[in-house]
């Protein structure tokens, strides 16, 4: 190990460490990956490090604040090479210690000029997400995949070293429980499905198979559907008794939904590591999801913290878990308890924080000799404003996993300028 990398490995063994934090969607509008990003700044932030978050800018500058955070603008409009060279300075200036990327192309195309240890995770197994946390893996020190399948598909497809590819499983923060595992109603066992209509991905196609079959097989069962749904599946569901269509609501109201719940329908058919099972598990809620691409299987054991389902009977074997849970109460109420107490022991994102600075102790790239030029990617994932489809030519590009340049960054006689390292950007 090189003196220098000595010097900032015993930095980050004291604690003393400046963390950048890279993330596709801006602080206050975004899903999965935005609420790891978030949760494992705060979590950096609780083992007293000094957090920069790089990502598009929030209208609400709330988060940023109230958790004195510094913030690096980039959005998609911006001049790509421009941005890349502006970014390049501010962790020079800043001296950043480590960087770990969330599917930022910014932050991942400046990976070659980083003069710290750097971890790209990835979120999910294929398309441009996938394509881009494996973007250059030669500069990366280690590549985060989040499930099984995923670092199968990083290590066979993309070519990234196995020993540089480990598996960190998603975390999160306890959402807190009130130690009641009995069945919420008495009247019926309560379920959450919070897919939408997404047929490809999220088994929606399954589950409503599932709701279509007789409704005596439904009796004390209730289903609760969130997310976006075409009105004329809408109008057929509203008319079984035992579903209520709730549509797109605020996380907070769906957080509530599964607080009441005894089980959550998660039949995906691809994911990364979903933080919806987690929140689940977290709540004392029972996972049936499936066995489809993702790491829904390995979160839970079939038959004691919840139910992996085979995507090929899915429906039938909803069912059958449904019923399970139904009619044997102390077999539901030990299930929700081992699913809270496993949430407890492997899920909360503290474990995820030290996993990762296990990692940047540990660096494999010796960054002595950064090459004089770079090549800077274009915003692979285009932000819309909510109801707006990207066009067309971009969701294609997004979908097969493929990047686009934007152009070479020249790192030679690279000078500082005044990169306000030292100003929060809080408007």
């Amino acid at each position: 190990m090189a003196n220098w990398q000595r010097r900032g490995v015993a930095k980050i063994m004291a604690g003393h460490m400046k963390i950048l934090v890279g993330c596709s969607s801006p602080p206050d509008h975004g899903a999965g990956i935005l609420t790891y990003a978030k949760e494992l700044s705060e979590s950096f932030l609780q083992l007293g490090m000094e957090v920069h978050f790089v990502s598009p800018p929030p209208k609400d500058w709330e988060w940023i604040r109230l958790h004195g955070i510094h913030h690096f603008s980039t959005t998609q409009d911006d001049d790509p090479v421009v941005a890349a060279r502006q970014l390049v300075g501010y962790v020079r200036e800043c001296q950043i210690d480590a960087v770990i990327n969330n599917d930022n192309s910014l932050v991942q195309s400046i990976s070659p000029a980083i003069p710290c240890p750097f971890v790209a995770v990835g979120h999910l197994g294929r398309t441009s997400i996938a394509a881009l946390a494996c973007f250059q893996p030669q500069w990366s020190d280690y590549i985060v995949a989040i499930s099984n399948d995923m670092q199968r598909l990083y290590v066979t497809k993309h070519g990234v070293p196995l020993v540089k590819c480990p598996i960190i499983y998603n975390g999160i923060k306890d959402l807190g429980h009130d130690g009641n595992y009995s069945r919420r109603d008495s009247a019926a066992l309560r379920v959450v499905y919070a897919g939408g209509y997404n047929r490809r991905l999220k088994g929606a196609d399954l589950v409503l198979a599932a709701v279509r079959r007789s409704t005596a097989e439904w009796a004390g069962i209730r289903l609760d559907w969130y997310g976006g749904i075409p009105k004329k599946v809408a109008r057929g569901l509203e008319n079984l008794a035992h579903v209520r269509v709730h549509g797109r609501v605020p996380r907070e109201e769906l957080l509530h939904a599964l607080r009441n719940a005894d089980a959550l329908l998660f039949p995906s058919r691809v994911e990364g590591c979903p933080m919806a099972m987690l929140e689940a598990m977290s709540l004392g809620v029972v996972p049936i999801a499936s066995d489809g691409e993702g790491a829904m299987r390995y979160l839970i054991t079939t038959g004691r913290e919840g139910f992996a389902c085979h995507l090929s009977q899915a429906a039938t074997q909803i069912l059958e878990c449904l019923a399970h849970l139904r009619d044997q109460p102390g077999v539901l109420e030990e299930m929700k308890r081992a699913a809270r107490v496993r949430f407890l022991h492997e899920f909360q994102c503290k474990r995820v924080a030290d996993d990762l600075i296990c990692l940047i102790r540990h660096p494999t790239i010796d960054r002595r000799h950064p090459p004089m030029r770079i090549k800077v990617l274009r915003w692979h994932r285009p932000l819309r404003p909510d109801g707006q489809k990207a066009p067309v030519v971009d969701r294609l590009f997004c979908r097969l996993g493929l990047l686009r340049h934007a152009g070479v960054l020249d790192l030679g006689n690279f000078t500082i300028a005044g990169n306000r390292c030292n100003d929060r950007e809080m408007q």
